[in-house]
């Protein structure tokens, strides 16, 4: 067959385009074959830079590149053996490996002048450019700078169909567009690569960057979905900023960066988000976590429209309002009469409504609080229009319901601004609230955050006393044989495997959740150290008879238990002794580390308790409870402390209780406690000086009759007058003991004894603990001032049925207002003053 003249042209020009690119596709390889020798390989890597060396050698073959070819067959047969026994190359072979790899280098800045030529073949003959020759047009040199203007398409040579060419990668490839593109700036950063893998399985495109010069080049011309940029370039990020700002104002798509800092400094932080970061992680940082972080921020840019409801009777007003809205590509629905809207609402599904102040039939504010009545859109964002310059009826239109203020005439800008901030935060506090109760629908498993969010909420809402249930961490023996044996690929899936396995095993009630590169946590609010150990022994011997992933793998279970009652005082002790009791149990081959177990000293405890009732040497300390406003008799909280016979520690209520629960000493040890105090209010009496004492106590400790019956002997025979003395119960008792705490309250009443329930918070009111207990004072969790306008509500549900509302563990000023203006009733903490034996706290400083 004759060969056509475009063919040679063809073909020159490939060799041309591959010769340019060679070099940079050389520094590449080089860079991910010397990361995975410094840090260990990976069998899907062994496979991409296998295949990597098959493709340049062919091509350096075809293109006379001999020298560099027989380099890269030299590294070809280096690999080969251990692709096809499908196992990582050992010490020997990485030296061998290394040895060849440093034979590559010379070739990474040839002399030889084919690969500075550019890849369109320069023409120097006369005819005009557009003039054919022998039928064909000639090529001609192209302007500066001209690929800015091209599409992804012009980046990819076109190989004949009947001599295919090797593929060709360009030193910054152009992003298919099907995927999202994805670049990546960190030249050896063993984080950057496995999230490049990781998002590359994902059906991302990635493109690795080396420096900032080139990223801020490719940035003006293909701006990506996602910039990464790596820890070693967070001094860089001052000058990406102005790129990136270039490349969104003229990108079509949302350009989002997600900046990695060297540590988690204000500093850093305020420099990334100056330079346009949307997110910001700080190291040590896991793969998991980045690439959570990286799919979030591509996932937002598909987010749907905004829906606007727009509720006017002057119809330019509203068409003016919509038509701004409208071209910030919202979705817009207007409505002329007020009530309308109240039908649309289910149907239209607003994200925020907007609604004038002065309407006739139904005025903005008579709007609002009709639609804060439906309890789907209690929390959406309404925002008033008018032109009303009256202060007072503009502070009346947030307090009924609504969340900001607009003043007719509007700036577009300013309108668009104000509904974007305010839809933004609402559907960020909606997906939040979503993804906690939500699990993966593949492998059941929660997010890591939630699960410890969940942790943390259980301990603030104990205040310090019993909590029941536990946790149990979970780690795949061997886990780092197998990612250097399987690959990170194939450890992923065997992970998601397991974890579906544990999820099909707990109790709807518990959580799971990735903890650590290859282990799971499980949250139980209910089984004890007996239970979790149960569950665990069921895992290791259900797992024993499984196989996980595609290759059908069998794996083991090794299982650290720390139930709640085991005396830790908050989630991180319990985490960390979860994770020393996990340790335990491979160091001696159990399987299976229960914490309490681990020390003989733990067992001392229950000795020193018994030794303490029996010598009185339990100490007791106040801490005043402070009213907020008004006038109140003086009353304080009753702490328990005990000094530790062998170290000298003075053990709190949160360390004792649990051990004096599991040791049955905790009847004992609350009828010490009411004695003193007993005591003290008769003693308070005689001298004229009467006080109201809170005295915590345990509902498993009044679950013998006799306790009433005893006390109805004692306050007459002490003289103590009714209402001096409070007995507190902890909300984490009454959950599980409702009707015990239900019939002890109601004899509680008739003596005269007020009741108080600690560790309430917005799940004790959604479970409407405040209308079927007879209580007289509400203590909140700790931290609740934290829960926003969740706090005020709680508050007024607690005024209406008559309870006072204290709040524990206040440390400083700034929680005190928030407090304060949520109505609180009383203030307890060393913000008011640190516990002690005195009690001579001066009542009368807080009386306003």
């Amino acid at each position: 067959m004759q060969l056509s003249i475009a063919e040679p042209e063809q073909s020159a020009e490939l060799r041309d385009a591959f010769l340019h690119h060679l070099p940079q596709r050389l520094k590449t390889l080089l860079r991910r074959a010397r990361a995975q020798s410094r840090g260990g390989w990976d069998i899907n890597v062994l496979h991409l830079v296998q295949d990597e060396v098959a493709n340049l050698a062919g091509a350096c073959g075809r293109y006379g590149q001999l020298e560099l070819g027989e380099c890269l067959l030299a590294l070809e047969s280096a690999l080969a053996p251990w692709m096809q026994a499908q196992q990582v190359p050992d010490p020997e072979a990485k030296a061998r490996i290394d040895s060849v790899l440093d034979s590559l280098r010379p070739h990474l800045e040839p002399d030889a002048p084919a690969y500075a030529r550019p890849v369109a073949r320069l023409v120097t003959s006369e005819p005009a450019p557009d003039e054919p020759v022998d039928g064909y047009r000639l090529h001609e040199t192209p302007p500066v700078a001209h690929w800015r203007n091209l599409g992804a398409a012009d980046f990819e040579p076109q190989p004949p169909a009947n001599d295919p060419a090797p593929p060709v990668a360009p030193a910054i490839r152009v992003p298919a567009a099907e995927g999202h593109s994805v670049y990546l700036l960190g030249a050896d950063d063993p984080l950057l690569n496995e999230l490049a893998m990781r998002m590359e399985s994902r059906g991302c495109t990635v493109t690795p960057i080396e420096d900032v010069a080139s990223l801020i080049e490719v940035l003006g011309a293909l701006p990506p979905q996602l910039v990464v940029v790596g820890a070693a370039h967070s001094a860089d990020l001052d000058h990406i900023g102005p790129a990136l700002r270039a490349a969104r104002a003229s990108a079509s798509h949302k350009v989002a960066l997600l900046a990695i800092l060297t540590d988690g400094d204000v500093a850093p932080r305020l420099r990334a988000l100056r330079a346009g970061a949307d997110r910001c992680l700080a190291l040590p940082a896991r793969p998991e976590d980045v690439l959570a972080r990286a799919l979030d921020l591509l996932s937002s840019e598909q987010e749907e429209p905004y829906r606007i409801l727009i509720v006017e009777d002057d119809a330019s007003q509203a068409l003016f309002a919509e038509s701004i809205l409208r071209k910030a590509g919202m979705i817009t629905q207007v409505l002329y009469e007020p009530i309308a809207a109240l039908e649309e609402l289910d149907r239209f599904q607003p994200d925020l409504l907007l609604i004038d102040l002065n309407m006739p039939g139904c005025d903005g504010l008579e709007l609002t609080a009709l639609i804060r009545e439906r309890e789907g859109y209690v929390s959406t964002p309404i925002v008033f229009l008018s032109g009303d310059p009256d202060a007072d009826r503009q502070f009346a239109a947030l307090d009924a319901g609504g969340d900001d203020f607009l003043s007719k005439p509007i700036r577009p800008k300013y309108l668009v601004s104000a509904v974007t901030n305010r839809v933004r935060r609402a559907r960020a506090s909606l997906k939040h609230a979503r993804e906690r109760r939500r699990r993966d629908p593949v492998t059941g498993l929660h997010e890591r955050k939630h699960l410890l969010d969940a942790l943390n909420e259980r301990f603030a809402a104990a205040g310090g006393g019993v909590l029941h249930g536990g946790v149990l961490c979970i780690e795949i023996d061997g886990a780092n044989g197998l990612r250097s044996q399987l690959g990170l690929t194939v450890l992923d899936e065997l992970l998601a495997d397991a974890g579906a396995f544990i999820a099909g095993h707990i109790e709807r009630d518990e959580m799971v959740a990735r903890f650590g590169d290859a282990g799971f946590l499980v949250l139980s609010p209910q089984r004890n150290e007996d239970g979790l150990t149960a569950l665990a022994q069921n895992l290791r011997a259900q797992i024993a008879r499984e196989r996980f992933g595609s290759k059908a793998i069998p794996i083991g279970f090794s299982c650290g238990v720390c139930a709640f009652d085991a005396g830790l005082p908050e989630a991180g002790t319990v985490l960390a002794a979860s994770e020393r009791a996990l340790d335990a149990a491979r160091q001696d081959g159990s399987g299976i580390g229960v914490y309490s177990k681990l020390n003989a000293a733990d067992s001392s405890m229950r000795a020193q308790l018994e030794a303490a009732l029996h010598a009185d040497a339990f100490h007791l300390i106040f801490q005043p409870i402070a009213p907020l406003v008004g006038a109140a008799e003086p009353q304080y909280q009753t702490l328990l402390r005990l000094r530790d016979s062998n170290t000298g520690e003075l053990h709190s209520a949160a360390q004792l209780i649990p051990e004096a629960t599991r040791a049955g000493l905790i009847g004992a040890i609350d009828d010490w406690v009411l004695r003193r105090c007993l005591a003290l209010l008769g003693e308070r009496e005689r001298t004229g000086a009467q006080i109201r004492l809170f005295v915590s106590q345990s509902l498993q400790g009044w679950s013998d009759p006799a306790r009433i019956a005893a006390l109805r002997q004692q306050l007459p025979a002490a003289g103590i007058p009714r209402g001096n003395l409070a007995l507190e119960f902890r909300l984490e008792d009454a959950r599980t003991q409702m009707r015990a705490l239900i019939d002890l309250s109601l004899g509680l009443r008739e003596l005269g004894v007020k009741l108080s329930l600690a560790g309430v918070d917005r799940e004790a009111l959604a479970a409407g603990l405040l209308e079927h207990l007879p209580l007289d004072f509400i203590k909140l969790a700790p931290g609740a001032e934290n829960i926003g306008t969740d706090l005020a509500a709680l508050v007024q549900a607690a005024h209406e049925h008559g309870r006072q509302i204290i709040a524990p563990r206040v440390e400083d000023a700034a929680a005190a207002v928030r407090l304060c203006a949520a109505g609180v009733d009383f203030l307890q903490g060393n913000f008011v003053q640190q516990a002690g034996q005195a009690l001579d706290y001066d009542f009368s400083s807080t009386q306003q």
